[in-house]
């Protein structure tokens, strides 16, 4: 019999290739915390290569905080709040499956190829979407439209910290 934490990388990899949704997860605090806490480390892991340990800290805590604080906002809008922990858990456990793989690429190419790159944020926007579309009850297209809005938004956000920390 496979143990847990062997059944939960398959339902997360499930969601990466658009077999399950978020509603296949089950509605699990220690879960979500378990995906949060791993997909914050490989975010200041991975973001650590380009960035001094304070600002890739900074940078993984606002990615927490934009997809945390939408996704709440996002199911209250829609009127699902009882989906609010099982799609965190379904973004955080993707988004932790993901980074994984692009941080599995860096240590082996050290530089990940533009072309590469591109692909593996697209294929992280259309999980976004996939996830959300479930979640929300939208069309995908919809879903697409709001994983790229979290995406701007979180562009911005890092903009603006980055100018402020510059400046201090």
């Amino acid at each position: 019999m496979p143990s847990a934490s062997l059944i939960v990388a398959r339902a997360f990899w499930g969601v990466c290739i658009f077999r399950l949704g978020p509603q296949d997860l089950p509605r699990s605090g220690l879960l979500l915390a378990l995906a949060a806490l791993a997909n914050l480390v490989l975010g200041v892991i991975i973001n650590q290569r380009q960035l001094p340990l304070g600002a890739a800290i900074l940078v993984a805590l606002l990615e927490f905080g934009v997809l945390t604080g939408l996704t709440a906002l996002l199911t209250l809008a829609f009127r699902y709040p009882r989906r609010l922990v099982q799609t965190l858990t379904a973004l955080f456990g993707s988004g932790a499956v993901i980074g994984s793989l692009a941080l599995l690429m860096l240590l082996v190419l050290r530089d990940i190829p533009q072309i590469l790159r591109v692909g593996i944020f697209l294929w992280n926007l259309l999980v976004m979407a996939h996830i959300l579309r479930h979640a929300l009850q939208v069309h995908m297209a919809a879903g697409f439209v709001i994983a790229i809005g979290y995406a701007m938004v979180l562009i911005q956000l890092i903009g603006l910290f980055g100018r402020s920390l510059g400046s201090a």
